[in-house]
């Protein structure tokens, strides 16, 4: 859910509202914050059928869009706001969330320069530091984002994500153990984020410690068994730790959860193969060269 900010703008929660709009407006607010968001849609148009120039209704109705990704819609509400505001510090905000709808969009150019507007007119806005920090690293700029992440974090040490984006820095440097670090910072302030789990178990994988890489895949399983993803990567990770029929199980429920991802069975066979079952393995080969796994047609032509 977007990140919603309610007292930020004109002022007219503030005190008890004394027109249509502003009811409206409220009750939209806590169908927003009860996540019911074409609810929250629903009011706050028709708060501003009553008042075109509601900032907190434009804005708010672009977190609520947001969530259920009307980007377009989302970016239409945020610009409404830049047009009728004239405050830094609200337009610093209403930048920093326009930008991550860019980036959501991929459209990273754009989001740079939204985020880098919200950092000039609020230089201690530490998610936009953030926010830039990881546009920097979809662009693959690795000197910049680790340069905006480090500095959101001497300001914020509190900030997850910005512990995982700048483990995924290092992970990306080979510095592995950096990057274990901070996904452990990061684990340690959020628990419940499965990936930080799945790159952290990775990053134990490649220094080959198939132990810790075990015990965070199987932590992201807990979080969500319907993913075949930590499956597959586990079933690796035993595999290696010398636990081949444990391995087989996950890369068998894998593509139980999911019959068409071409890695379960690819892996499974590299597995079969390497325990000199062939007939299986050259059958895995050939489903995964069918699901679009190029790297198994290597293993096929071996077979015939």
């Amino acid at each position: 859910m977007k990140k919603i900010i309610f007292l930020l703008f004109a002022g007219s929660l503030i005190v008890a509202c004394t027109n249509k709009s502003d009811e409206l407006y409220r009750q939209g607010a806590a169908k927003l914050t009860a996540e019911d968001f074409d609810g929250a849609i629903a009011k706050f148009d028709s708060a501003i059928l009553l008042d075109n120039k509601n900032i907190d209704a434009y804005f708010n109705r672009g977190n609520a869009k947001f969530d259920i990704e009307d980007f377009e819609g989302c970016l239409a509400d945020y610009d409404k706001v830049i047009a009728l505001s004239d405050g830094q510090t609200i337009k610093a905000v209403v930048y920093y969330n326009r930008g991550d709808v860019y980036w959501a969009l991929k459209k990273y150019d754009e989001a740079l320069k939204d985020y880098s507007k919200a950092l000039e007119l609020r230089p201690d806005y530490d998610s936009a530091l953030v926010g830039r920090g990881k546009t920097y690293l979809s662009m693959k700029d690795l000197v910049n984002g680790q340069a905006d992440l480090e500095k959101s974090l001497k300001h914020d040490s509190l900030n997850s994500f910005a512990h995982y984006a700048l483990a995924d820095v290092y992970y990306d440097q080979k510095n592995f153990d950096a990057a274990i670090a901070e996904y452990t910072k990061a684990i340690a302030l959020d628990g419940d984020e499965i990936d930080y789990f799945i790159d952290r178990g990775d990053a134990y994988y490649l220094v080959q410690d198939y132990e810790h890489s075990i015990a965070d895949y199987t932590k992201a399983i807990e979080l969500d068994p319907s993913l075949a993803l930590p499956y597959v990567e586990r079933g690796d990770a035993l595999d290696d730790a010398g636990k081949t029929d444990d391995a087989i199980k996950d890369y068998n429920k894998a593509i139980e959860i999911n019959p068409s991802y071409a890695p379960a069975y690819y892996n499974r066979g590299v597995t079969r193969y390497n325990h000199k079952d062939k007939k299986n393995a050259c059958a895995d080969f050939k489903k995964a060269a069918e699901l679009g796994a190029e790297i198994a047609e290597v293993y096929v032509k071996a077979c015939n």
